[in-house]
């Protein structure tokens, strides 16, 4: 991977508040392993922590407009 790739790779990590440590650890095992950059960003990706409350938040926004969509088609029709 070239120095570029590495430092998106880096940055990617970072979000997902990996230490300085933990960062040069897998990029070290990334490189060992002969990961491409499309590879080794799919397995950062897999990484990514699910935020619980942004999947309810979405959810009762869902319903919400589902609610007044079809109270909506419900006076229409």
């Amino acid at each position: 991977m070239t120095e570029i790739e590495l430092n998106r790779l880096r940055a990617k990590l970072r979000r997902l508040a990996f230490t300085e440590e933990a960062i040069d650890r897998t990029l070290r095992r990334f490189q060992r392993d002969l990961e491409t950059f499309a590879s080794a960003s799919r397995i950062i990706e897999g990484l990514e922590r699910n935020n619980p409350e942004q999947q309810v938040l979405q959810a009762l926004a869902c319903g919400l407009i589902a609610a007044v969509l079809g109270g909506w088609f419900a006076t229409v029709y």
